[in-house]
C-alpha cells in the first residue's frame, strides 16, 4: 500500500515540477508580447499625434476671448484716438490740418491687449489639453500656429486702416492712428508685416509667462518680470550717461517696417523655443 502511494505521489510532484517549471516562460513570454504591444502603440500613437496639430489649434478657440477682446480694444481705441482728434480740430479754430497733422499712439493699445490674452489663453487651454491626451509638442505648435492666425488678424487689420486713413485724409482732419508717415515708407503691406511680427512676438512674451507660472511658480515669475525691467532701466540709464540716445533714436528711425518686422523674427523665435523648454515641465 506505502509503495503505492509513493508512485502515485511521485508523478504528481514531477507534474507540479513541470508547471511551475514552464510558468516563469509563459509570464516572461506574455511580458515580453505586452512590451511590443506598448512600444507598437507608443510608434503609432507617436506618428499619428501631429494629425492632431488642427484639433490642438481649434482648442486654442474654446477661449473666444482670444480674438472677441483684442477685437474690441482694437476698435476702442481706435474709434477713441480719432474722436479725440476729430473733438480737437473743431475746438481750434486756427488749426490746419494739412500742416499740423494729429499722429497717435493707439495702435498699441492692441500689443497690450495680446500680451495679456496669450497668457489667458495659455492658462486655460493647457490644463484642458493635457486632459484630452495632447502631447506638450502638439499642444505647443497648435498654439503657436492659432497665435500667428492672430498675430495676421491685426497685421490685416493695421494695413486696412492705415489704407482707410490715407484715402479719406485722416477722416477728413488729418487724425491718424497706423497711418504714421515712418510706418508707410515701404507701403501697406510692409506696415501689415511689422504688425504681424510684433503681434507674435509680445504674444509668445505673454504665453511664456504664463508657463513660467505653471513650471515654476508665481514668485519665481515675477522675479524674472521684474529683473528684467531692472535689465532693462540699467541699460537705458547707461545710453543716457554714455551720451548714446540721439544716436540710438537716429538708428531707429533709420529703419524701414520690413527692416523692423525681419529683426523681429529672430527674437520670435527666440522666445518659442523658450515657450518648448519651459513647456517641457510645466504642470497643470
Amino acid at each position: 500500500m506505502r509503495s503505492t502511494m509513493q508512485q502515485t505521489t511521485e508523478p504528481e510532484t514531477m507534474d507540479g515540477a513541470k508547471e511551475r517549471s514552464m510558468a516563469p516562460t509563459t509570464t516572461t513570454a506574455q511580458q515580453a508580447g505586452r512590451r511590443d504591444a506598448d512600444a507598437r502603440e507608443h510608434q503609432k500613437s507617436g506618428h499619428s499625434s501631429y494629425a492632431r496639430i488642427l484639433p490642438a489649434f481649434r482648442l486654442q478657440f474654446v477661449v473666444p476671448q482670444l480674438i472677441w477682446v483684442p477685437a474690441i480694444v482694437l476698435a476702442a481705441s481706435w474709434g477713441l484716438a480719432v474722436g479725440i482728434g476729430l473733438w480737437i480740430s473743431a475746438l481750434v479754430d486756427d488749426r490746419v490740418p494739412v500742416e499740423e497733422p494729429i499722429y497717435t499712439g493707439a495702435a498699441q493699445a492692441v500689443l497690450w491687449c495680446l500680451v495679456f490674452m496669450a497668457a489667458y489663453s495659455g492658462t486655460h487651454t493647457f490644463p484642458f489639453a493635457l486632459a484630452l491626451s495632447y502631447s506638450r509638442r502638439v499642444y505647443l505648435i497648435g498654439a503657436l500656429l492659432a497665435f500667428l492666425a492672430v498675430s495676421l488678424g491685426y497685421g490685416v487689420a493695421a494695413a486696412g486702416g492705415a489704407a482707410l486713413e490715407e484715402a479719406t485724409d485722416g477722416f477728413g482732419a488729418h487724425v491718424y492712428v497706423f497711418a504714421l508717415p515712418y510706418l508707410l515708407t515701404d507701403g501697406f503691406i510692409a506696415l501689415g508685416a511689422m504688425a504681424t511680427t510684433a503681434s507674435m512676438l509680445v504674444m509668445l512674451a505673454g504665453f511664456g509667462a504664463a508657463m513660467l507660472y505653471k513650471r515654476f511658480s508665481v514668485t519665481v515669475t515675477w522675479t524674472v518680470i521684474i529683473g528684467l525691467v531692472a535689465v532693462l532701466a540699467v541699460a537705458a540709464m547707461l545710453l543716457w550717461q554714455a551720451d548714446a540716445w540721439p544716436t540710438v533714436w537716429q538708428w531707429m528711425t533709420e529703419q524701414t517696417p520690413w527692416r523692423i518686422a525681419g529683426w523681429l523674427v529672430t527674437p520670435v523665435v527666440a522666445l518659442a523655443l523658450v515657450d518648448y523648454w519651459l513647456i517641457r515641465r510645466a504642470t497643470p
